[in-house]
């Protein structure tokens, strides 16, 4: 059956609102916004099959909605009917790199960058997956070539500050977690970061300064309520780093998927921190 002239109207402001959006990935307000895209794209899909974009789009919802499976199957759909659905590539890598598949959305990755090489945000997520990899030499080189391109851009200071310390150049490490804390002050990873350089450092005190003022922005944040119980008890505070810890016992993970963090050290830490 042939589209309709609404339908293919429908299409057309489709493909727009992805064009206008630009070529990282489409953002939604809300879970709501996501879901009623979800609805709308998949009506429009069944009017029309073959029109790649619509299935770029709907991974797009897909992926909002935490639902990477179906975000993967979409992106791919996309590709196969269009290779030069470049959102769909960079979809892809995200979504694949969250699934742990992280070779995998590395190449997706590297697609999308060698059609657009001026894309900040897109080496910065390369950056991120090669940190998970344990790459650092291509992470450095990913993170520090985003910057290049966007000076003020948080996310790869502050990626590249876990690269620095997680070569224990701390010098380093804490000039990039400074530097996102400046570009982006509600940036919380980035003080938790810092926290640890500080108390990896022997600074404590300016470990727990630094890790209050990130507690400010996520008070629940169980991994800074470890750290800072453990800067506590380095600094002789015993009974509050144990009421600390048992409040910070029972709290969920931080969802920092997509900003890999340094990592809590353990109290017997040597200087290098784990993954």
């Amino acid at each position: 059956m042939k589209p309709s002239i609404l339908s293919i109207l429908q299409i057309v402001l489709a493909v727009g609102a992805l064009v206008m959006s630009g070529p990282a990935r489409t953002e939604f307000q809300t879970q709501a916004a996501a879901r009623a895209a979800l609805w709308e794209y998949s009506r429009l899909i069944a009017a029309e099959p073959h029109f790649a974009v619509l299935y770029t789009l709907r991974g797009e919802a897909y992926y909002a909605l935490d639902d990477l499976p179906k975000a993967v199957d979409d992106y791919t759909s996309a590709i196969k009917l269009d290779d030069f659905q470049d959102k769909a590539y960079f979809g892809r890598g995200m979504a694949l790199g969250r699934m742990g598949r992280v070779e995998e959305a590395i190449a997706d990755l590297s697609v999308f960058i060698l059609r657009h090489p001026t894309d900040s945000v897109a080496y910065t997520k390369r950056g991120v997956r090669n940190i998970w990899r344990n790459n650092l030499v291509e992470a450095e080189r990913d993170l520090s070539r985003a910057i290049q391109l966007e000076p003020t851009n948080a996310e790869a200071h502050d990626d590249l500050g876990v690269v620095h310390a997680k070569r224990n150049r701390l010098a380093l490490a804490s000039h990039h977690f400074s530097a996102a804390i400046r570009l982006d002050p509600g940036y919380q990873k980035a003080y938790h970061n810092l926290g640890i350089v500080f108390y990896m450092s022997g600074q404590n005190q300016q470990a727990l300064d630094i890790v209050d003022t990130g507690l400010k922005l996520a008070p629940d944040s169980r991994s800074t309520l470890m750290l800072k119980a453990m800067i506590l008890q380095a600094l002789g505070e015993t009974d509050l780093a144990r009421e600390i810890e048992a409040r910070a016992e029972f709290l969920p993970e931080a969802n920092w998927t997509e900003r890999s963090e340094v990592g809590t050290p353990s109290p017997t830490s040597t200087g290098r921190e784990h993954d």
